[in-house]
């Protein structure tokens, strides 16, 4: 089917980039308005490539200059009673490697207080929170190990 074709229908999803982050061997996660944890991130800004979109948001949301490496994760969630994105959004995962605290928390976001918090690895898996992102954290983990990173 071409868009030429009366019944092709776009199949168009928001973005939203996440960043893996690790301090002192634990991962920082935000509480949503839905009292779910989450990978701190946000949607692409014009012009923003997703690795910079990474960077940008642990530096706003963290306080935390970080290099984007590999992406872990790209799952689409159909967040539960959304009207906005009611067919999902595209959440693409990646791997930021820190390099130094740069500034403050965010205690405002878009959605309202934030909230952040960092956890043990072994503590993710009781958290109210996406499988996906339990997913893209382990991978993360995995990843830095066969790399030989001090972090986590």
């Amino acid at each position: 089917m071409g868009t030429s074709d009366p019944l092709f229908v776009p199949y168009l999803l928001p973005v939203s980039v996440k960043g893996i982050a690790f301090e002192d061997g634990k991962v920082w996660l935000r509480m949503n308005e839905r009292q779910e944890w989450e990978l701190p991130g946000g949607k692409m800004d014009a012009g923003e490539q997703p690795r910079q979109t990474a960077e940008r948001e642990i530096r706003e949301e963290l306080g935390l200059a970080s290099h984007a490496t590999n992406i872990v994760g790209a799952d689409v969630y159909v967040i539960p009673n959304s009207v906005d994105e009611s067919n999902g959004v595209l959440v693409l995962s990646y791997v930021c490697e820190v390099s130094e605290r740069i500034g403050p928390f965010e205690l405002w976001g878009e959605a309202g207080a934030a909230k952040f918090q960092r956890f043990a690895i072994n503590e993710i898996q009781d958290l109210p929170m996406p499988d996906f992102y339990k997913q893209a954290i382990r991978a993360a983990v995995a990843l830095n190990q066969s790399s030989g990173s001090t972090n986590p």
